[in-house]
């Protein structure tokens, strides 16, 4: 189920925008479906209903008027897959950025991130530097860093 749908099946349920948007659904997408929904349903109302109050009771004439829709022009439905097209990438790419938030997230926890760029000695040397690791399976010691050639 892709995300719009599933933003659309959850406010048809009666879930508020600012519940979604707190269960991680991008902000932009639940606007989106939001304000789609809205207007589904003033196109679905006639035109005499738009000012009613909540108790009013307000007959409605019997008489249905007749619409002539055209069909939708190729140039047109080839644009609106278009859009879907885009807006599905859109999507991805919000997934995709969450992603990579969590990656740096993790990779800022590295011990010694950045430290060849960062490191300058007091002998002038810059960017060579080592650290001690070890093994914890079996307790070996190594050096692990940037050393000048020989």
């Amino acid at each position: 189920m892709r995300v719009t749908e599933h933003v659309e099946q959850l406010l048809r349920q009666g879930r508020k925008p600012k519940e979604l948007v707190e269960l991680g659904f991008p902000k932009r997408v639940v606007t989106r479906v939001r304000r789609q929904l809205r207007e589904e349903k003033r196109a679905s109302r006639p035109r005499g209903e738009k000012g009613k109050g909540r108790g009013e009771n307000h007959a409605q004439s019997a008489v249905t008027p007749h619409i002539e829709t055209a069909p939708v022009p190729p140039k047109l439905g080839s644009l609106e897959s278009k859009i879907q097209q885009l807006e599905s990438r859109v999507e991805a790419l919000e997934a995709l950025g969450a992603e990579l938030e969590d990656m740096e997230t993790s990779i800022n926890g590295t011990p010694a991130l950045g430290l060849k760029h960062h490191f300058k000695c007091d002998c002038g040397a810059s960017g060579y530097v080592a650290v001690r690791i070890k093994c914890t399976k079996c307790g070996r010691e190594n050096w692990w860093g940037w050393f000048p050639e020989q």
